[in-house]
């Protein structure tokens, strides 16, 4: 691709640069539940959120401006950046550890650039997508606990083996996830206060809820990202996950509870 891209954005009004690999695991997982984002630029970074055409399940990815490795905010207010997350996806998928990822934002263009061996050049249009959920959603929840990224994993992929539904169910001494299949079969993982696993537990009253495991499956590989998970519910409440990255970066994930 011609390097002339670049001078239809050389006047931009919000430009940044990210690590490539970590933006492209984040821009993934929220592909798995939104077609189209729109990503709010501010002075104080980048923000997406969207809710799935079902309205199961909300996904937010929140940056702050000291995460990236470079970040220049020209825009007033606020700066709107809205793509079709496929076209997205496959602009960033070949983005490795230790390259940079630089976008550059204007009212018509999205501009992006891969900087490797081969310099690779991107330019997608700027889309007008409308965001229809609350501008914050704030939950009490019963449950509030941390576990290592890889173990939430794994418990989640071999529940997936044998059912459709994932239950979360907590007490005061501990943690399990579980999934009931046809006949006798059954996955649980239970975590207690003296696993390695679950770095940190409390419980305000014991709580139990069910949810669907397709929709869990779609966030799993934002465990890339994170060395831990924040697992946070009640009963037959909303389930909250949040995947943090170590530079401040994170992504938060809500999903209704299964009626099954």
């Amino acid at each position: 691709m011609s390097v002339g891209i670049e001078s239809e954005v050389q006047e931009y009004d919000a430009m940044f640069r990210y690590d490539a690999k970590l933006f492209r695991e984040m821009v993934d997982g929220v592909s798995k539940i939104l077609d189209e984002a729109l990503f709010v630029i501010t002075g104080d970074g980048v923000r997406v959120v969207g809710m799935d055409p079902a309205k199961i399940a909300l996904i937010e990815l929140t940056l702050p401006s000291e995460a990236f490795i470079d970040f220049d905010y020209r825009g007033g207010e606020r700066v709107e950046m809205g793509v079709n997350l496929e076209a997205l996806k496959n602009a960033v998928k070949r983005g490795k550890k230790g390259e940079q990822l630089e976008v550059r934002v204007t009212t018509e263009r999205v501009y992006l650039k891969i900087e490797s061996s081969v310099v690779k050049r991107y330019l997608l249009p700027n889309l007008e997508v409308m965001v229809d959920v609350p501008e914050e959603i704030k939950l009490d929840f019963d449950v509030q606990a941390s576990v290592i990224s890889d173990v939430v994993k794994k418990a989640l992929k071999d529940i997936e083996l044998v059912g459709d539904v994932a239950e979360f169910e907590a007490d005061e001494d501990s943690l399990t996830i579980r999934s009931f299949g046809e006949g006798r079969s059954r996955a649980e993982a239970r975590l207690t206060r003296d696993s390695p696993a679950l770095l940190f537990l409390e419980v305000s009253s014991p709580a139990s809820s069910r949810y669907d495991v397709n929709y869990l499956k779609k966030v799993l590989n934002l465990a890339k990202i994170a060395e831990s998970v924040d697992i946070r519910f009640s009963s037959d409440k909303p389930l909250e996950l949040v995947f943090k990255a170590p530079d401040g970066s994170r992504v938060r994930y809500l999903l209704a509870p299964s009626s099954v």
